[in-house]
């Protein structure tokens, strides 16, 4: 399972097998997009899954409505059971010409096979849709961001830092540090070779998250590094011991004794010596 993904070709590579429905395929959409699906106003496009545990797995999909943005109702995404019975319904939103990211939970079990329905209902100038993927998923990166802003507390709140989307990234002054904290954690799409939350395994969330912590705290040794004591009047401000206190947090500090830990990996050998001759 290359992509990590319960429905095949979800980014719609050279073609749109093994999708069926009345979509069009289309090689690409003039940016990052390998291929796309094209949905003119009736059209769908549809694929049999399994749910190999039970699990909330996450959709996700790539939604462009062309000329004008999506009216509610105009565009959906349906799940439904081995029996036709309806499991989630969800309507797709999206601004015009632009492609929007979503994502949506859902509860699903082994032992039926299900169909992901998507449908151009009625928006009649089409839609493009692409990356489209469903998995089970340890942690969002905002669920990451929020632990690591949490476990910082003041010194977040003291350096204003936010994760809204901005254009910063996604995670506003936290984008870099998941990015760089999911690598550490291997959590990387061997495709794209970008960091890629849908191979986080549960094993590796609290050293992913530590590594976000990490940079975060190194981002704030540099920029109180940059700061000086004050002292005016009676007030005494001593703010490169801020500076001192986050390396020793990093465990870069000089003379912490960790900065310069290796870990040296030698061969092993073994000599008549070690074994017992009968």
């Amino acid at each position: 399972m290359r992509e990590r993904s319960l429905v095949q070709n979800g980014r719609f590579l050279h073609q749109l097998s093994p999708w069926s429905g009345s979509a069009v395929y289309s090689a690409g959409d003039g940016d990052e997009h390998y291929g796309v699906a094209v949905l003119a106003a009736g059209a769908r496009l549809s694929q049999d899954f399994a749910a190999p545990l039970s699990r909330v797995y996450t959709l996700a999909l790539r939604v462009k409505p062309l000329t004008i943005s999506l009216m509610t109702g105009a565009a959906t995404a349906v799940i439904r059971d081995g029996t036709g019975a309806l499991v989630k319904s969800i309507d797709l939103s999206g601004s015009a010409d632009v492609w929007t990211d979503l994502r949506f939970t859902i509860g699903l079990v082994p032992g039926t096979t299900y169909e992901l329905e998507l449908t151009n209902v009625s928006h009649a100038a089409g839609l493009r849709i692409d990356d489209v993927w469903l998995w089970p998923i340890v942690a969002t990166r905002s669920q990451l961001v929020g632990q690591v802003h949490r476990r910082l507390s003041d010194l977040a709140s003291d350096a204003s830092l936010s994760y809204s989307p901005s254009y910063v990234g996604s995670e506003g002054d936290y984008t870099d540090a998941v990015n760089a904290g999911l690598r550490a954690a291997g959590a990387i799409d061997p495709e794209t070779d970008l960091p890629d939350v849908r191979w986080l395994d549960a094993g590796n969330q609290d050293s992913c998250m530590r590594a976000i912590e990490r940079e975060m705290l190194e981002r704030l040794q540099r920029k109180y590094a940059l700061l000086t004591d004050i002292s005016v009047s009676d007030r005494d401000e001593k703010l490169s011991q801020i500076s001192t206190n986050l390396a020793k947090l990093t465990s870069s500090a000089p003379g912490s004794g960790s900065a310069n830990r290796h870990v040296r990996i030698r061969p092993l050998k073994r000599e008549t010596n070690d074994y017992e001759l009968g």
